[in-house]
């Protein structure tokens, strides 16, 4: 099992909490070698095991362009079990929901997405997210054709 973590990535906080939650405090704007950190740690833990995401977006500045599209074709959407939004404003709900229907539609994203409102709303959302994923993988499979 992975220990509790913490990194410190410009103004923004990150911080892994056992057994598969990484939490994240997005404060202003994130240039692109900040998100190449932020990519860099999801890649480290994801490619061990799938992990719950909670992004607190709640003080974001803005993402340039440079710095989205280094993330959309650096991410991987196998490393997430899960992902819970915390104060999404409209525009970066809509820039998530675009992207998760991409990866939807490319076969490649199967993980939950959830947007709350507040901090105090993500314990719940990922509560959610981990009885539907417990649920699906205590069903039994179908019996094989012959």
């Amino acid at each position: 099992m992975t220990p509790p973590r913490e990194w410190k990535i410009g103004a923004h906080e990150v911080r892994f909490e056992p057994p598969n939650t990484l939490s994240v405090k997005i404060r202003g704007d994130i240039r692109v070698d900040e998100a190449g950190q932020l990519i860099d740690v999801c890649a480290e833990l994801g490619d061990r095991e799938p992990f719950y995401l909670i992004a607190d977006m709640s003080e974001i500045g803005s993402i340039p362009s440079e710095a989205r599209g280094f993330a959309s074709k650096k991410i991987r959407p196998e490393w997430y079990r899960g992902v819970v939004y915390v104060g999404a404003s409209f525009v970066a709900k809509a820039a998530v929901k675009s992207l998760s229907v991409v990866f939807y539609l490319a076969g490649k994203y199967t993980a939950d997405v959830e947007f709350v409102a507040t901090p105090e709303e993500a314990p719940a959302a990922l509560a959610r997210q981990r009885a539907k994923h417990n649920a699906q993988v205590a069903e039994p499979s179908p019996p094989a054709r012959r």
